[in-house]
C-alpha cells in the first residue's frame, strides 16, 4: 500500500513537470553586420517565435564604420512612421578606460531587438533596413525576420505551403490537465487509507 501511494505521487509530480517544460524556451539569434552586409541576410520562417531576440553585432573590420537597423514596426511599407523604431548605432569597437569598462557609456558594438508583441512587434514578416555609415556615406540594404506564434508544443512555420495536420495546444493542455487532477485525487485517496491503515494497526 504505501509503496503503490508513493509511486502515484512520482507519477503525478512527472506529468506536472512535464506539462510545465511545454513552454518555448528563450533563443537569442545572432546576426552578424559585416562590410559584406549581414549574415544570415534574412531570417526566414520556422526559425524564431515570440519572446526570441536577434542579436545584432558589428564585425565591421572597416574603421569608424556604423551599423544600425530600422525596424517598420506596423508594417505600413514606411519606416518612419510613430510607431516604427530604430537601434542604437553600433561601432566596431568601444574605448575602454584601464579598469575595462566604456569611456562613452553610449558607445555600443551589438543591440538586441525583442520579437514580442510588448515590444511592439506582432508575429509576422517583420520588413527591416540594415543601414551602414561609412565615409559620411549611408547604404541601406533590405532585411527581413519573420516570426510565429508560441503555441508551446509546435512552430508555426508562417509562409509554408499546403495543408498542414496540427494538434490543438488548447485540447492537449486540457487533457494533461485532466490528468494530473485525477492522479493527484487519487494519490491523496491512497495516501488517507495509508494513515488509516497506520492508526488501526
Amino acid at each position: 500500500m504505501k509503496r503503490a501511494g508513493w509511486m502515484l505521487v512520482v507519477v503525478t509530480l512527472s506529468l506536472l513537470v512535464s506539462s510545465s517544460v511545454t513552454a518555448h524556451d528563450k533563443k537569442e539569434y545572432t546576426v552578424i553586420l559585416g562590410s559584406e552586409g549581414a549574415r544570415p541576410s534574412s531570417i526566414d520562417a520556422g526559425i524564431l517565435v515570440e519572446t526570441d531576440s536577434i542579436f545584432f553585432r558589428n564585425h565591421d573590420s572597416r574603421e569608424n564604420a556604423t551599423h544600425r537597423i530600422l525596424i517598420d514596426a506596423d508594417s505600413d511599407g514606411s519606416f518612419d512612421s510613430i510607431d516604427d523604431m530604430y537601434t542604437e548605432w553600433m561601432y566596431t569597437s568601444c574605448e575602454l578606460n584601464e579598469t575595462g569598462h566604456k569611456i562613452d557609456e553610449s558607445c555600443n558594438t551589438t543591440v538586441t531587438v525583442h520579437l514580442a508583441p510588448e515590444n511592439g512587434l506582432l508575429p509576422g514578416n517583420i520588413s527591416m533596413i540594415h543601414q551602414v555609415k561609412y565615409n559620411e556615406q549611408v547604404t541601406n540594404t533590405p532585411f527581413y525576420a519573420v516570426f510565429s506564434i508560441d503555441n508551446h508544443s509546435q512552430q508555426n512555420t508562417l509562409g509554408s505551403q499546403g495543408p498542414q495536420t496540427q494538434t490543438d495546444p488548447v485540447d492537449s493542455d486540457a487533457f494533461l490537465r485532466g490528468v494530473v487532477v485525477i492522479m493527484a485525487g487519487i494519490s491523496i485517496w491512497l495516501t488517507s487509507l495509508l494513515i488509516s491503515h497506520r492508526s488501526n494497526d
